[in-house]
């Protein structure tokens, strides 16, 4: 396993350097080593399900964060062989698939300065529901895991989210009603007024699946590259309210994401549904809503 300690920037300054999350204080930033697990587990297990293991079995200090561990609240992006994903939602066999095979020799690096330096887990596991498969065989895969891209590391393969999570509530993530009440002849509200149709519905409808776990943030080269971009997942939620007849604030909306860091600022170059375990396309979804707006535009 490729590890890395490090302090989060806001606990260094919080803290004044105090230690945080096992020890590991301000002064240890960009610590990292070399750090192999074994397993040999049933291929239908979860990655999620193997650093699990690992923690109650090998490692207590091991870090990383889930919540519900069904896919539902994508707390626990990483990058899984270099892509980001849900540990919740890989197995070991279709983490395997994209492995290298395992080397015999041992593996050490030192501490890495980049922002996101690379904390892969390796953890190599056996293709049978047996412990028959030798550990060390060299065909055994071994499993890289990292923080998701795009964000600053907090320890091991936990990354902060906070920024993300904060633009999107920076553009009031909710139904924002026109306020005035539909009325029936005889003086009384008229609440089959506010029913949709089945296709006002589908208009919206997948992107309020998204549970914003990151992984198109994660996914976007603009975004990674720390270009002034709010980002895929802040553009996707606003374009659901702007998209759902009930809502009343659209104009103010398209307004606030057509600033030079929101929509001007997506490349469309589409890799952000790539891995979304929601199955939004992502680009796909942005890139229509722009061509829409440029359609309004000309004919307006």
């Amino acid at each position: 396993m490729h590890r890395t300690m490090r302090p989060t920037r806001r606990a260094a300054s919080t803290l004044g350097g105090a230690p945080v999350a096992g020890g590991f204080g301000a002064s240890d930033a960009g610590r990292s080593w070399t750090q192999d697990y074994t397993l040999t587990v049933d291929p239908r297990t979860t990655v999620l399900d193997c650093l699990l293991l690992i923690k109650r079995t090998q490692d207590p200090t091991l870090a990383f964060r889930y919540s519900c561990g069904h896919g539902m609240c994508g707390s626990d992006a990483v990058a899984i062989n270099g892509t980001p994903s849900l540990l919740c939602k890989t197995t070991v066999q279709q983490a395997a698939q994209t492995a290298k095979p395992a080397t015999p020799s041992f593996r050490r690096t030192a501490g890495a300065q980049t922002a996101a330096a690379a904390v892969p887990t390796a953890t190599s596991v056996g293709t049978s529901t047996t412990a028959t498969t030798p550990a060390s065989s060299a065909d055994t895969p071994v499993i890289d895991l990292a923080p998701i891209a795009a964000f600053s590391v907090q320890r091991d393969l936990i990354a902060d989210i906070d920024p993300m999570l904060d633009q999107i509530r920076a553009l009031q993530p909710y139904l924002q009603a026109r306020g005035d009440l539909a009325m029936t002849a005889d003086g009384k509200v008229n609440v089959f007024e506010y029913l949709q149709s089945p296709e006002q519905l589908a208009k919206f409808e997948q992107l309020t699946t998204c549970i914003a776990c990151g992984v198109c943030e994660a996914s976007c080269p603009v975004f990674v590259g720390g270009d002034a971009f709010v980002g895929p997942a802040a553009l996707v939620n606003q374009i659901r309210f702007i998209d759902d007849s009930r809502d009343g604030a659209a104009s103010e909306r398209l307004a606030a994401i057509s600033e030079s860091d929101g929509l001007p600022a997506c490349q469309s170059v589409r890799a952000c549904g790539l891995n979304c375990p929601q199955g939004i396309d992502v680009g796909e979804v942005i890139w229509q809503f722009i061509q829409g707006v440029q359609t309004r535009k000309q004919e307006g």
